[in-house]
């Protein structure tokens, strides 16, 4: 049976019964949500103030505890509870207590434990707890800096191409009543599938570590190892951008000589000349909004040649590139030219190159695709075979969706 009946309470104080079935997680996947909330959505009129949400009742009603309450008597459910179904049996005191003292009494399962079906997204809540918690600024930063996210339910896909060269290479026309217009765009699908290379982390359990070791622990543990692989990846990722990925059948990004910019700038450093010319593009095709550097890069930007300062009269004769006295400048008002300031992630050096600034417009630059169904084989696995070992597979591809939307450069 892959289905978990549960019991949880409403905000008209009945009681009502919820399930939580194996495919839940793929449908859950493919919504772009984590299978907590897609319980929470599907079952919204739980009683929230009082009792928890539907998930929070649910794990109490099949008897998991992922947190002790001394008051009551309860414990920290183990493995060995949870992944042969005794919790219920070896409850205590607070046996089946909700969030808010209430009593949801549990429903009878059937040949698969429902507390096995519920433990994939125990632990998957615990390791976004840990891993948030480590280093979520980077992966912050760069999924802010993906412009398309999808979420597909296979490994292969069909990357759309989008043709948008004819805007800048011939004007509109005229057009009469019922004439169809010119086309200036057009979107299709390439001639080759992709495939979504599916990466996994799995985690062995003993029969004596489930007996002994507790649900927080086992996801404390098994997070570990994620953050650094999770890390891992998203360099590789943007390792990818730069140099070509041979899953999305792209080649390296071309790049152009810092002196391209401004001929007079000496090797290794960066003028103020050729920065405002880096960022401006005169066709308004893209606005450079984030740019990806190494730390060395990046202080190289911040210590630029010819850089404007605040005119300070307390160090007259150390201020370059000052305005001068403030009633004798007569400064132009540029009106048609707008530089943002871009945002900056500092990478390691190994993944884009020493000297190397990659700018590129994040609204049209990258494409994220995941698979959902990598997430679903590990958990069915799980579930259906009954084991002690635990894996989480993900599967997502990173790719170029407008090569006009970069600008890679070298300093040297």
């Amino acid at each position: 049976m892959t289905t978990a009946n549960f019991k949880y309470i409403k905000q008209s104080g009945d009681e009502a019964q919820g399930e939580l079935r194996l495919e839940d997680y793929r449908t859950a996947k493919e919504c772009g949500m984590t299978t907590t909330q897609y319980i929470n959505a599907k079952y919204s009129d739980a009683d929230v103030k009082n009792y928890g949400t539907a998930w929070e009742q649910g794990l109490q009603s099949v008897g998991i505890y992922t947190k002790s309450i001394p008051e009551h008597g309860v414990k920290v459910s183990s493995m060995d509870e949870v992944l042969n179904g005794t919790a219920l049996e070896r409850r205590m005191a607070g046996e089946g207590l909700t969030s808010g003292g209430g009593v949801v009494a549990p429903s009878q399962q059937g040949t698969t434990p429902a507390t096995r079906i519920f433990f994939p997204e125990v632990v998957l809540n615990f390791l976004t707890e840990v891993l948030d918690d480590d280093y979520s600024l980077e992966q912050q930063i760069w999924r802010s800096m993906i412009g398309s996210e999808e979420t597909i339910p296979t490994e292969m896909f069909t990357q759309p191409l989008i043709n948008v060269t004819a805007p800048e290479a011939e004007d509109s026309a005229p057009i009469s009543q019922n004439a169809l217009p010119k086309t200036l765009i057009s979107i299709t699908t390439s001639q080759i599938s992709k495939s979504i290379v599916t990466n996994s982390v799995g985690l062995q359990i003993s029969e004596q570590a489930t007996r002994n070791a507790s649900i927080d622990l086992i996801g404390t543990i098994f997070a570990r190892q994620m953050r650094g692989e999770e890390l891992r990846l998203m360099w590789r990722d943007i390792s990818n951008v730069v140099n070509g990925n041979i899953d999305a059948g792209e080649t390296a990004l071309a790049s152009a000589a810092f002196t391209t910019y401004d001929p007079g700038a000496a090797a290794g450093t960066v003028t103020q000349t050729g920065w405002i010319k880096y960022l401006y593009d005169p066709t308004r095709t893209i606005a450079i909004d984030s740019i990806i550097t190494d730390i060395d890069t990046y202080l190289a930007i911040q210590n630029r040649t010819g850089r404007p300062v605040i005119f300070d009269p307390n160090t007259v004769g150390s201020n370059l590139g000052n305005l001068g006295s403030y009633g004798l400048n007569s400064e132009p008002n540029l009106l048609n030219v707008s530089i943002g300031v871009p945002n900056v992630m500092v990478v390691p050096t190994a993944t884009i190159g020493s000297n190397n600034i990659l700018g590129f417009d994040s609204r049209t630059a990258l494409r994220r695709v995941t698979n959902a169904s990598a997430a679903y084989s590990a958990t069915e696995e799980m579930v259906l075979q009954r084991s002690n070992f635990f894996r989480v597979d993900w599967g997502w591809l990173t790719y170029r969706l407008y090569d006009e939307a970069f600008r890679l450069t070298n300093i040297t």
